[in-house]
């Protein structure tokens, strides 16, 4: 059997140590290193929860975000179909309106304004010479007043035409 070493006597000849400010300053700082262990091992543990909190929160954001997404989507479609409706009717009505004028149009005959004024002065001044014509024939055959007449007349709707172009061309440079 081997021998056991008795460490005691060595222990009661060494000298104890002395307290010197280089020990004291090592003292604290092992006092200080021990705290920032705790205080790590804290922050560490801290860092650890928010990590795992952090996972959950991540998970829990997906799902929540694909129900918005749904939802979304869902009161998008509709307020789609509500506008698409209303346009719909909008159009059908229009649609209908039009329909409406066209039945109406096709016993129409559309003239330009300038040639029905100039329809107008041709047919009062035909009356006119007309009338003419009526007054001469009283007069019995009298060929020289049946002309003065049916010049006048001419006169008169070379004058009446004359006047509508200029009053149409006037008034289409105001617009």
């Amino acid at each position: 059997m081997k021998k056991k070493f008795d460490f005691s006597a060595e222990m009661n000849d060494a000298e104890s140590i002395k307290a010197t400010q280089k020990n004291e300053y090592l003292e604290e700082e092992k006092r200080l290193l021990k705290v920032n262990v705790k205080e790590l091992a804290n922050l560490n543990d801290n860092v650890h929860k928010m990590s795992i909190n952090l996972v959950n929160l991540l998970k829990f954001l997906r799902e929540y975000k694909l129900t918005i997404a749904q939802s979304t989507q869902e009161q998008a479609e509709k307020f789609g179909q509500s506008v698409l409706d209303k346009f719909l009717c909008q159009i059908q009505d229009k649609w209908d309106k039009t329909e409406q004028k066209i039945r109406k149009v096709d016993s129409y005959i559309f003239i330009p304004y300038t040639a029905f004024y100039i329809l107008i002065i041709i047919l009062v001044v035909l009356s006119s010479f007309f009338a003419g014509i009526i007054i001469a024939n009283a007069e019995i055959l009298h060929s020289v007043l049946i002309w003065k007449v049916a010049i006048g007349c001419i006169l008169m709707a070379i004058l009446g035409v004359g006047i509508t172009i200029i009053i149409q061309k006037f008034l289409d440079r105001r617009k």
